[in-house]
């Protein structure tokens, strides 16, 4: 069994390993620009064509 500290010392872990992975999809994303990208009308579409 873990005590208080040592879980809120993991959580706060967890969330800065979750952040800086987003960070770097996030940076990945900007770096690939915005040429392949498509507006939520688009996706939304582009999910109705394939269910139905």
């Amino acid at each position: 069994m873990i005590g208080l500290q040592e879980y809120q010392r993991l959580r706060q872990l967890a969330e800065d390993v979750e952040e800086a992975w987003l960070n770097r999809l996030a940076d990945e994303a900007e770096s690939e620009g915005t040429d392949k990208s498509a507006s939520l009308g688009e996706m939304a579409a582009m999910l109705r064509d394939q269910q139905g």
